[in-house]
């Protein structure tokens, strides 16, 4: 059969990621044994990696809960069919977008887990055996810890749940020098706490730690390129639930940064996660910080399902990821931090709220964000709401988790190493 590029219409790599993606989908629903993607003539590295991703990244689908008889079958064998011009680099670029499609489909694997399987200590055991195979360096934070150091945003939010919080660190070394920092919100069940969500739907709050599912896929992809850049990654992990101890809507809590937070909705807890892990970041001595969180419901009203909002208090970080944006299909659009935005979050009694009002409710997250990074230090927030998960599927992306932000946020570091 035949897959239609949609030439002109997008870049040639997009294009071809989608095609191989759509193309290896289709053989697996008509249980095709082998498939092949046939390279275009004279096509750059650009094309053969995207190529390679789409092809492992179409083929994905978890299975892992089913009895063995109820699982279809997949293709045994995907083939990259050269057009002309393949060379070493090809080959390269071709191995680089297999590891990043596994790691992206990783991360895609620990967000379609229900929450009574990915439960904070689950992803705590998970980094610590990924870390064994792969070669990086973890650490994780229980409960006892977190109290002794002062996570009171992480400690307060798990209050609601029998679940213990963790806070993991995975360290991929590189070459040395000061890191990057990735962090990922890691809310494994969000329920709402006393500011209950509407039952319909709620089954999809098992979604709310794809920041952190993402960032486990940038540690993989990091340690298996070996890239020269030392990565951090940050994961603040509990659940959201209504409990006797659960917060209340009105509450002040102090966090690690020391400041004071009026709880106003306690539906809005992953600020308060990841204003620890924003907090414990800054004392890495990073070049730079970026975070990944399912952060608003704004988002997507705003954006839809087709871009990541990014709010930075640097312009270029932003630009950054816009570049990488584009060369991976994970696009994003920039929305502003201006300082009028920053008063919807005055509190009467506190530093600041948690929640700032109806009106641009994924800028004044933003911003609450932003009280916990310093300005020296450039950062960008990625709100990944609309984009985690496909309510249908399109393209590569069967319905389910996309595994948004690792292909992403690695192609930021290669524009990084650029220049």
């Amino acid at each position: 059969f035949v897959v239609r590029l949609d030439a002109g219409a997008r870049p040639p790599a997009e294009s071809c990621r989608r095609a191989a993606g759509a193309g290896v989908r289709a053989a697996r629903e008509r249980g095709l044994g082998s498939v092949g993607f046939r390279v275009p003539e004279a096509a750059d590295v650009a094309v053969w990696q995207a190529s390679a991703e789409g092809l492992a990244l179409g083929d994905w689908r978890y299975d892992g809960l089913r009895d063995a008889e109820g699982r279809p079958a997949a293709p045994e064998e995907r083939v990259l069919i050269a057009g002309g011009g393949a060379g070493a680099e090809a080959e390269a670029a071709v191995r680089r977008g297999c590891v990043l499609a596994e790691a992206q489909n990783a991360t895609r694997e620990l967000v379609t887990l229900p929450g009574n399987v990915a439960t904070p200590r689950y992803l705590a055991a998970e980094a610590e055996r990924l870390a064994g195979e792969y070669g990086f360096r973890v650490e994780v934070r229980d409960r006892e810890r977190l109290e002794e150091e002062g996570f009171g945003g992480l400690l307060t939010v798990a209050r609601g749940s029998v679940e213990e919080p963790r806070f993991i660190e995975m360290e991929h070394e590189g070459s040395g020098g000061d890191p990057v920092v990735v962090v990922g919100k890691g809310v494994t069940f969000d329920a709402g706490g006393i500011s209950l969500k509407p039952a319909s739907g709620m089954e999809d709050m098992k979604y709310d730690m794809a920041g952190a599912a993402a960032v486990f896929g940038v540690l993989i992809a990091a340690a298996r390129l070996d890239i020269p850049q030392r990565v951090i990654g940050l994961v603040p992990a509990t659940e959201n639930l209504p409990a006797g101890d659960a917060v209340k809507p009105g509450d002040v809590i102090r966090g690690l940064s020391g400041k004071s937070i009026e709880v106003i909705n306690t539906d809005a807890e992953g600020r308060l996660i990841l204003s620890d892990a924003l907090t414990y970041a800054q004392r890495l001595d990073p070049v730079a910080i970026v975070d990944m969180a399912t952060l608003t419901g704004a988002c997507v009203i705003a954006l839809g399902h087709h871009a990541v909002a990014v709010l930075a208090n640097d312009g270029g970080i932003a630009d950054e990821l816009s570049e990488a944006g584009e060369a991976t299909g994970e696009r994003t659009w920039p929305l502003p931090l201006w300082k009028a935005y920053r008063a919807q979050l005055d509190s009467e009694i506190a530093d600041i709220k948690n929640i700032g009002g109806r009106g641009a409710g994924t800028i004044t997250a933003g911003w609450f964000l932003r009280e916990f990074v310093s300005d020296d230090v450039p950062w960008a927030h990625l709100d990944i709401a609309g984009t985690a998960w496909a309510k249908e599927a399109r393209g590569w992306q069967p319905k389910g988790a996309t595994g948004v932000g690792v292909r992403l946020v690695h192609e930021w570091l290669r524009v990084r190493e650029r220049g």
